[in-house]
């Protein structure tokens, strides 16, 4: 990817949390993208193991099932509120000034409502990207909406399958140990959630720019942030 600036608007992605605020302030919503209302359909009529599907045990699957039944009829929020997980945290939008920047710009991906503006109202819900190849699913609309813009990907790998772009460049996190290089894992979700906070906070518009964040111990070197243990 060349750097500079890109011609195209600047849009962020980066995945939803399995931790959420469960409560809503917001009214319900009216209608459901057709293929969200494919997607709760196959999760309704799923006659597989649900524990095994979810990743729960008993106790707690009663818990999600309940939350998924509840999905149509459940008060909302706004994407970037409801989701409570480790990159949010290091979002942490409450304190964010330039709001309205963050609105245009961060966009979150989720298996069940897809590519949706981090404004959107949502419900509390349990689906993974990889339920029902959601993936799938999701790609060509997603692909399509991507065409206007330029990619600042954050995404997880098992997103990055429901995307393609023309411009844009996926954000890796690696770290270095007795010099053998890994991904940042959970460990970098932290540092990931400051990255966007930087990006927008500082109005960031090009790669050649990445340079100037260094938070948690982690360099640019011109393709990935970088970090020595």
């Amino acid at each position: 990817m060349a750097e500079g600036k890109s011609s195209k608007r600047v849009i962020i992605l980066i995945p939803p949390s399995e931790g959420k605020v469960e409560e809503g302030k917001f009214e319900c919503l009216d209608k459901f993208d057709p293929i969200t209302e494919e997607l709760l359909e196959k999760l309704k009529s799923y006659e597989g193991n649900l524990e095994k599907l979810y990743g729960v045990k008993e106790k707690k699957l009663q818990k999600v099932k309940a939350i998924n039944s509840n999905i149509k009829t459940a008060k909302t929020l706004p994407a970037i509120e409801r989701y409570s997980g480790v990159v949010y945290k290091g979002i942490d939008y409450s304190s964010i000034k330039n709001k309205e920047l963050f609105g245009e710009r961060v966009y979150i991906l989720s298996g069940l409502f897809g590519l949706i503006n981090c404004k959107k109202l949502i419900p509390d819900y349990k689906f993974k990207i990889d339920f029902f190849n959601a993936s799938k699913l999701w790609y060509e609309r997603i692909s399509e909406f991507l065409k206007d813009y330029y990619v600042i990907d954050l995404l997880p790998l098992v997103h990055r399958k429901a995307v393609s772009y023309d411009e844009g460049i996926a954000v890796e996190f690696v770290v270095i140990k007795d010099g053998e290089r890994r991904s940042a894992g959970h460990e970098g979700k932290i540092v990931k959630g400051k990255f966007v906070r930087w990006l927008i906070e500082n109005n960031i518009e090009s790669v050649d720019r990445f340079n100037g964040f260094n938070e948690e111990g982690y360099e640019w070197d011109g393709e990935k942030f970088l970090k020595l243990l």
